[in-house]
């Protein structure tokens, strides 16, 4: 992945390289849970690894059980952007106002708010890898501010640029929000998801093994948010797909 290359790969535990990301290698195990420690990697061919890059349904739902279901495979590295060079601060923030431009593109954010004292204010970056070493996705956490008290929060997929997930307080246009399920619809459909209603303000993305996302919208506050809620199997009681599969 370009961008991956572009920021580099900075561990918790070290200068560990997780050879999905940065090389042509794949991880074949990952020995601690708890940290990220020594990694074994095979050599991959051209055709394996075209057809290792994950979709943003699958990179959606990594991040979905790397945050709900930490139990599950899925490991993850983090790197504050305080720490970082400044070349990836300066990407981090262009990333963050694009993201932000995304926003007001899909009619998530209103029109009212005021964005011309928008100020980035920083954030961290985050590797996730599914233990296989198969899957791997990297999502920056951004976060800025306006001088009106707007709090503006996001998960953006470094891949694509794309907000996956937002959390944001819009104190100064809060007599503009909607209703959460314009604001539910208005993402997902930036997002160019296929979704299933599986509620008020609940929809189950299409291809990302059962996700769903919720969304929220407090008019005394100014709070809206969309998020990862789950997945069908465990909010619904249902059989996962792969399981439903496996028993045909």
């Amino acid at each position: 992945m370009k961008c991956l290359r572009k920021w580099g790969l900075p561990l918790l535990t070290g200068a560990v390289v997780l050879g999905t990301v940065l090389l042509p290698r794949q991880i074949s195990a990952l020995r601690d849970r708890q940290i990220l420690g020594t990694v074994h990697m095979e050599p991959r061919t051209a055709e394996e690894l075209a057809a290792g890059e994950a979709s943003l349904p699958e990179k959606l739902e990594l991040l979905g059980r790397a945050i709900r279901y930490p139990e599950l495979d899925v490991y993850s590295a983090a790197q504050p952007l305080e720490e970082a060079e400044e070349h990836t601060r300066a990407q981090a923030e262009a990333a963050f106002l694009q993201g932000i431009e995304k926003l007001a593109e899909w009619g998530v954010l209103p029109e009212e708010l005021d964005r011309t004292t928008l100020a980035f204010q920083g954030g961290s970056r985050v590797v996730y890898v599914q233990a296989d070493g198969s899957l791997a996705a990297s999502m920056l956490y951004l976060q800025g501010g306006t001088d009106h008290r707007d709090d503006l929060w996001m998960v953006v997929d470094e891949d694509t640029g794309l907000p996956v997930w937002i959390d944001c307080t819009l104190r100064s246009a809060r007599d503009s929000l909607g209703t959460a399920e314009e604001l539910g619809q208005a993402f997902c459909g930036g997002l160019g998801l296929e979704t299933r209603q599986r509620g008020p303000a609940v929809w189950e993305a299409e291809g990302a093994g059962g996700l769903v996302y919720s969304a929220s919208v407090e008019g005394r506050s100014g709070r809206i948010s969309v998020e990862p809620l789950g997945f069908a199997w465990d909010l619904f009681g249902e059989e996962p797909a792969s399981h439903a599969a496996e028993a045909k």
